[in-house]
Parts: structure tokens; C-alpha cells; sequence
């Protein structure tokens, strides 16, 4: 009875034994993960460099599949939504005269002001081949890295509007965090007020604005512009609108990851600083001793004529 009493024993501490084991790693890879994080960042990247081909491959099915069942859904309202869009595209017709008259004004106004014009910032193309939850959230998972000059820190939209920036930079793949994330932080300008606020991710498809500069007026349907501040993302692009009042002010953002598959990476330079003349080369101010007429200055000192002799007594 005894033998085997302690047989049995023996034999669950063995089964027990791999999960103590496993329990160990975890807690040493996440200990290991807060103090090196750089190296964590890395591996991340190697790794999905190495897997990018098959994320790619992956994405395609499960694209046509989601766009095949949104569209079954999507039969029993097509009459609805049909109406909808005539009457959407209408407005829009009316707004558009109105936005050509607009641009065609400006570029007049330009042309008499000798305005110089914005320079376009250049960039590169790159599609969704993947979504994780480390080591955020949500994150993108982009088919470009430092082989395309893809670095962190760029802004990441699509022909609606920002999405992110980049994390994390590997040699064919990059890490998007996008606006709704907790860790994201980006400076906006609501217009028409001007008024100048922190656009801070919270894990919900609105972020919060938290105000900072200026006294205007803050309205629902107000538009939200990035400024530039800082010089990691370029000013004036698209965000969102404004959705509540004061405090509880939210942005409905114009772009969102669920429905983004081909993003625009900006590769935003900051304008350097014009460089100030070198003191030493400058020319120097001319005084009043040097101020000679021509005429005398171009006559040499020989050539000038000798005060007439004393004649001889």
C-alpha cells in the first residue's frame, strides 16, 4: 500500500513538473522583456521578417472571406443604402463645384502673393499582411522595413487619413501602433478654433482629446488636423472629427485599421535650420576715410601733380 501510495505521488509531481517549468520561462521572458526591451524589439522584427511570406499568403484567404460575408450581410440592406448613396452623391456633386471654385481661387491668390508653394512629401507603398497584440493592443504588421527606408517614428495613412506611426522597423517588415492604442500620444489642431490639443489613444475606436493651447470653442463636427509639433509627423493631415463637448471630447477618426489594406508610408523630413553667414567673410562697411571721389582714386600717386617751385632769389 505503502509502494504504491508513493508511486502515485511520484507520478503526478512528474505530470506537474513541465507546468512549473513553463511557469518559470513565462515570468523569466517577461522580466526579461521590461528590461530589454530593445532586444525583445529585434527578435520581434527578425521574426516577422521571417514570416512575412507566409502572412502574406495567409491574409488573402481570410480578406476574400470577410469580404464575402460582409457582403451577404449586407444584401438585406442594399435598398436602404442605395438610397443613401444617391443622396450622398448628389451633396457631394454640389460640394465638389464648390472645392474646385475654392482651388482655383487660391491658386490665383498664390500666383498674385508670389506664395511658395508646399513642398509634397515623398512616399512608399506598403500592404497589411498581418495584426498582433503585442506588444500593444493592435498592432499592423506592414510588407516593408529598413530595406525600403522605412524608419521609426513615420506616419502611416491611407487615402482617408492617419492611422500610426511606425514602432518597430524590421529589414522587410515594420510595426504599426495606430491612434487608438493607449501608448499613442499625437499633437492635433482643431479647426476652425485653432485650438491645439493631445489626441491620447485609450483602446477604444474614439481617443480623447485633452486640450492644451489656446481659448477657442470646441464643437461637434469640428475637424482634427495633425500639427507637426515635435517634427515626427507632417502637419495638416487628416485625423478625425469631433465628437461631445469639453471634457469629454472624443475624435471619430477618419481612418481605421479594420478596413485598411494598402497604407502610405511618409517619409517626413524636418526642413533644417538656414545656416547664419560666417562673421569673417562678410563684407565690411565702408568708412569715411575710404570715401574718395573716383576720379582722385583712380589717379595713382606719381602721376598727381607737383605744387609749382619757388623761383629763385
Amino acid at each position: 500500500m505503502v509502494r504504491a501510495g508513493w508511486k502515485w505521488t511520484r507520478g503526478r509531481g512528474t505530470k506537474q513538473l513541465p507546468i512549473l517549468i513553463c511557469a518559470v520561462i513565462a515570468v523569466g521572458a517577461a522580466v526579461a522583456g521590461r528590461t530589454h526591451a530593445v532586444f525583445f524589439d529585434s527578435a520581434r522584427a527578425a521574426l516577422s521578417d521571417w514570416s512575412a511570406p507566409a502572412l502574406s499568403g495567409l491574409r488573402a484567404p481570410l480578406t476574400a472571406m470577410q469580404s464575402w460575408t460582409g457582403s451577404v450581410a449586407g444584401i438585406f440592406t442594399v435598398y436602404s443604402e442605395n438610397a443613401q448613396l444617391r443622396q450622398e452623391n448628389a451633396e457631394l456633386h454640389k460640394w465638389q463645384q464648390v472645392a474646385l471654385s475654392l482651388e482655383d481661387r487660391l491658386r490665383r491668390y498664390q500666383q498674385l502673393l508670389n506664395a511658395v508653394p508646399d513642398e509634397k512629401t515623398p512616399f512608399i507603398t506598403a500592404r497589411v499582411i498581418g495584426e498582433s497584440s503585442r506588444p500593444f493592443v493592435r498592432t499592423m504588421i506592414l510588407n516593408a522595413g529598413t530595406a525600403n527606408q522605412v524608419r521609426k517614428g513615420q506616419a502611416v495613412v491611407d487615402q482617408r487619413g492617419l492611422l500610426g506611426r511606425i514602432y518597430v522597423s524590421g529589414e522587410n517588415t515594420s510595426w504599426v501602433i495606430l491612434l487608438t492604442d493607449l501608448n499613442s500620444r499625437v499633437p492635433v489642431v482643431i479647426e476652425p478654433s485653432h485650438r491645439r490639443a493631445i489626441l491620447a489613444g485609450d483602446n477604444t475606436p474614439a481617443p480623447q482629446l485633452e486640450l492644451d493651447v489656446g481659448e477657442g470653442p470646441i464643437r461637434s463636427g469640428d475637424r482634427v488636423l495633425s500639427t507637426g509639433d515635435g517634427g515626427l509627423l507632417p502637419p495638416d493631415l487628416p485625423v478625425g472629427v469631433v465628437t461631445g463637448n469639453g471634457e469629454n471630447a472624443r475624435v471619430v477618426l477618419f481612418a481605421t485599421a479594420a478596413s485598411a489594406d494598402a497604407v502610405n508610408i511618409l517619409d517626413y523630413r524636418v526642413p533644417e535650420p538656414p545656416v547664419p553667414a560666417d562673421p569673417a567673410t562678410a563684407v565690411p562697411a565702408k568708412t569715411s576715410s575710404s570715401a574718395t571721389s573716383p576720379a582722385v582714386a583712380a589717379v595713382p600717386p606719381d602721376s598727381r601733380e607737383s605744387p609749382p617751385e619757388e623761383p629763385d632769389r
